[in-house]
This record gives C-alpha cells, structure tokens and sequence, in this order.
C-alpha cells in the first residue's frame, strides 16, 4: 500500500516537473497544445502561431519556462495588427530560445511584447528581419545645390524607391540617408532626410537648412560612396512596457526600424550581455536608440552590453514629462494633456518644470482625475486632476513630473557597457532621472556627447537631473569626425550636464544637482572633454583628458551667434564650467594635444 503510494506521488511530480518546462520543438503535440511541433531551420513553417499556442497554454498551465531545439525560426505573421507575439500579465516565466535567430517578417511592428509582466526573462536570441528597415546604394554623382543624389543599386539590395508611402501603425516612417566611404561615414556629414516619392534613381534632400545638406558639405561626397537609406519609424523588435523585475539577457538584436530594445516604465529590471549590432554585410544597426529605459522605475540596470553603429543613443536612461499643463481652474485643480500614453496614478506625487528657466518646482500630491486612470489611456488626452494642497503658481505650458526618485530611475545604473560607434547620436543619455551611476563603461566615436546628462523643456521635455554619479569610465573620440546632427547644445563635450530651455538657448540658473564626474578617460574629443552648465553642487575630479578641440573645423548647429561665440572659446578647454555654483574641480589631469606635456589644471 505504502509503495503504492509513493509510485503515485512520483508520478504525480514527474508530470508537474515535466509541465513546468515546454520545449516547442518536442512537447506541442505531447501535451496537445498544437498539431504540429516546431521544428528549427525551416522557413516556411510559421513560428508565430505555435509560439502563441503555447503562451496560450502556459497561462493555464504551471509553467516555469518555454524553450526549444537551436536554430532559426520564422515569424512570417503577426498576433495582431501591431504585434508579432505579446505576452500579456505573465509571471515567474522564462522564454530561453537557445541562441537561436528569430527572423521577423518586417521591421515596423513590435516583435517580442511583454506588458505587465512580473519576474519574466527573454534569454539566449538573436532577432533579425526577413525585410530589413534600410537598403544600400551607390552614389553616382551628386549636384550640390539641388542637394540631388544618383545612385546606381547593388546586388542583392532593394531599390529605396520601394520604400515610398510605406507607413506603420504608429504612423508614417521618415527616410534619412547616411553617406559611409571605406565603411566610415564621411567626415562632416549627418544622416540626411530624404524627400518623397524617390524616382529615377535620384534622392532628393529635404531643404532643412543642417549644415550637411548645404551645398559645401555635399561637394565632399565622392561617386563610389556608400549611401545607406532607412526607413525610421515603427515600433521595437523587443519592447517592455509596464512591469517589474524583467530580465533581457544574453542576445543579439540586428538593427530596427526604430528603439531596438526599449523598456517603458518598468522597475528592478536589468538588460544584461545584450548586443545591437549589425547584421552581416550592413553598415548600421538600429536606426534610433539602441537600448533605451524610458520613464524609468527605480532599480533598472545596463550591464555588460555592446551597442554600434546606431543613428541615435546607445543607451539611455530618461523619465519624461507626463504631462502638460494646459489650463487652471483653481488653487488645487489644473488641466494637462498627458504625454502620449503615459500614466498617473492617483496618489502620485508630483512636481512642475518651468519650460523657460527650466526649474522643477515642488508640487503636490494627486488626489483625483477625470478621465480615471486606467490600463487604456487616451494618446495626449486631457486629464483633470485635482491635488491634496494648493499648487505653486503655474501657467500654460508646465510640465508635470513625478517627484519620487523611485519612479525617475533611484538606484538604477549603467555599467561595464561598451559602445563602437555612434554615426548620429550620444554614446550614454541620462534625461531627467535621478539616483542613477554610468560607470566602467568605454564609449568610442559618437556624434554628440559621448556621455550626456541633458534636460530639454522643448523637443523632449524631461526636468532636471539630480543624484547622478559618471565614474570611471573611458571615453574616446567623442564629437566627429561626423558632424553633430541634433544641435550643438549637445555636442560641447565628451561629458555634458546641460539644461535646454523652450526656445533652445541655453538655461542661466543651475536646476540640475549633485552630479559627481570622477576618475574618467577622456581621449581624443572633439570640442571640449568635461562641459557642465546648470549645475547645483557637484564634483568634477581626478579626470584625465587627453587631447581636446580636434575637430574645431565642424559646423555649430542651433545656438546663437553669442553662444557660438562663447562655445568656441569653451571648446579650447579641457574643462568647462557654466550657470553653476557650489561645482569644485580639483585634480583633473589634460592636454590639449597627445603628447604634450599634462596641465595639473583644477
């Protein structure tokens, strides 16, 4: 009887054991989630439907992990008119796909989308495109002053005249091309947009008065060069919104229409040996961000990642405004438009960002809203909100933040990440957080800032930093030989904290605070290596910065005559200081040129 027993209870727990992991490759037939297992290397099986067949399975049954055989798989359709698989309100689930390549359909619908998740990993890919999100092409010759580019195409690419009138979900996709010789992007230039419909063989460039799109630069392009055209726009292959303790770990993610791999609004959340890099035979990779935490939670990590040839940031950390104020109806009621689709709980603590000074002033607590929060909200929809107390004096065009760190990045990092080549774009972004530490990283050649601490009330709006700690890391080449393509004001140095008003001048008081810059390599940059505005209380210390003004021969974009100025003297030195106070530099180590001898400096 006993023994009976026993038996009973061994297989009782062998069946549990065996339910909690569920190989595509072997176990759909088995536990009758599907007709058919998923076998590897066969293209013209679909993967999506026996992917979501057995997420399907796994929500109403205990299941610990989903796996399957090595190789590569085909998601030929999507779940939805947005999405190729979501995974929706799981938990304790782990997806490891055994270093196998996912080949998406398309680039412009989000590929793996997770959605209120809690305690999930996705573990051992690589995602790649069937249809990439860009093709290459030969420049034949170029007439400057029509900013007109012929192009003859190449073996094995698409015509970019293909990509006329392509749209996504989201919206239509801009087309931007980007000149490379000897698979280096030409000196001087920036990624350019181009004009729709493309015919005959010409692009033609949008008038949008950058310098790279005048006619001196475009004398410098050669027939022979490389032109990469992409379509950007759409949405990530990987994209985390809402959720907590998300790991995305050990993959490799070839280039996106869009933000590669993009958390939103997640907490206790780590990316981890996460590659974006090009696929074979490409000279790019995303073409936005690489990997990107938006409206970080508390307690978010990059670690151990290697980003590349992105025509945006490689890594970011930001928390933007919520919210806009439109209008006030009393001392405790005010109206905002919500920033997208971003949410506010009631019970939320909330400051106010003055758009002109860019000073984040306290606010106070949320007590109610019509519409109720909820799950769906409406895009850039008006919001009434009532607070606990009265509110300081506001006016149109405030913006609204969360006054917790916890819920603006409070304990997260950016560590021990290297970053190649950044052809447009910053190497490290830190927007509006707080509490967060970018050290042991090495950040090659970027467009802007290598590493970049930035408000802006304008573009982007996101408030002041505060608490950040940019510790040990190296940085080389920052600042050309291309051109900075978003605006000088964040290309200065190789490490900036900078406040951008609402008319894109630069602030005058320091809004940001206690940022410590400490023990960084700094090789080879630019324009200046360490440029700090509007800072309140900081340390700038035992940094050394080793050749600096390189390329004073590139054009400044959106600043003022003064401010040209002024920054072309600032660019001459090692270290800059600007609307700060209670900021000490002490025992920064530089040369202007290699091989000079060091000035002790401050």
């Amino acid at each position: 009887m006993k023994s009976q027993f026993f038996l009973v209870v061994y297989s009782f727990c062998l069946v549990t054991a065996d339910a909690q992991t569920i190989n595509l490759s072997h176990d759909l037939i088995r536990l009758g989630i599907a007709t058919q297992n998923l076998p590897p290397d066969s293209p013209s099986i679909d993967a999506r439907p026996l992917f979501q067949a057995a997420l399907q399975y796994a929500q109403n049954h205990p299941t610990q992990m989903l796996t399957l055989d090595h190789g590569a798989y085909y998601f030929l359709t999507t779940e939805n008119s947005n999405t190729y698989l979501h995974f929706a309100s799981f938990s304790n689930l782990s997806v490891d796909l055994a270093g196998s390549t996912i080949y998406l359909a398309g680039a412009f619908l989000q590929g793996f989308a997770f959605s209120d998740c809690q305690h999930v990993t996705l573990t051992n890919f690589q995602i790649d495109f069937l249809n990439p999100p860009n093709t290459y092409v030969r420049l034949a010759s170029v007439n400057p002053d029509q900013r007109t580019l012929v192009y003859t195409t190449l073996p094995g690419r698409v015509d970019p005249a293909t990509f006329n009138g392509v749209t996504a979900p989201s919206g239509p996709l801009v087309l931007w091309a980007v000149a490379f010789r000897n698979d280096q992007i030409v000196p001087g230039t920036s990624r350019m947009e181009v004009a729709q419909p493309i015919a005959n063989n010409v692009l033609r460039l949008v008038q949008d008065n950058t310098p790279w799109t005048q006619s001196a630069t475009l004398s410098t392009l050669q027939p022979g060069d490389t032109i990469v055209v992409t379509q950007r726009g759409g949405s990530p292959p990987i994209n985390v919104t809402r959720g907590d303790s998300i790991i995305i770990s050990n993959g490799i993610v070839h280039g996106a229409s869009a933000i590669a791999v993009l958390l939103n609004s997640v907490s206790n959340s780590t990316v981890n040996k996460v590659n974006v890099i090009p696929g074979r035979g490409n000279l790019i990779s995303s073409n936005a961000d690489g990997i990107h935490f938006i409206n970080t939670g508390a307690n978010n990590h990059i670690r151990n990642c290697f980003v590349t040839r992105t025509l945006d940031d490689a890594l970011v950390m930001d928390s933007y405004d919520l919210a806009t104020v439109a209008s006030i109806s009393g001392s405790r009621q005010i109206t905002v438009n919500r920033t997208a689709y971003l949410r506010f709980s009631n019970g939320a603590a909330v400051n106010f960002v003055d758009p002109l000074s860019t000073d984040e002033v306290s606010g106070a607590t949320i007590i109610s809203q019509d519409p109720p929060d909820s799950n769906s909200p409406v895009f850039d929809g008006p919001v009434v909100l009532t607070f606990d107390r009265g509110l300081p004096t506001l006016s149109s065009g405030f913006g609204m933040v969360f006054a917790n760190p916890d819920q603006r990045g409070e304990g997260s990092s950016i560590e021990d990440n290297r970053v190649g080549e950044v052809p447009f774009g910053r190497g490290i972004w830190i927007g509006g957080s707080e509490g967060v530490t970018i050290q042991g990283n090495e950040i090659g050649h970027t467009s802007n800032g290598g590493i970049v601490v930035f408000e802006d009330t304008k573009s982007y709006p996101v408030p002041p930093a505060h608490d950040i700690i940019i510790r040990n890391n190296l940085i080389i080449g920052s600042l050309g030989p291309m051109a900075s393509g978003s605006g000088t004001q964040i290309a200065v140095g190789s490490v900036i904290v900078d406040s951008i008003n609402n008319i894109g001048a630069f602030a005058s008081s320091p809004v940001n605070s206690n940022i410590a810059i400490e023990a960084n390599d700094i090789l080879d940059s630019g324009r200046s290596g360490i440029w700090v505005g509007e800072l309140n209380g900081g340390t700038i210390r035992d940094n050394l910065i080793i050749g600096y003004d390189r390329y004073p021969e590139l054009p400044l974009f959106g600043v003022s005559l003064a401010e040209k100025v002024q920054l072309l003297e600032d660019f001459t030195h090692a270290v800059v200081i600007h609307y700060s106070q209670n900021v000490s530099a002490t025992n920064n180590c530089s040369c202007r040129y290699p091989g000079e001898i060091y000035d002790p400096g401050s």
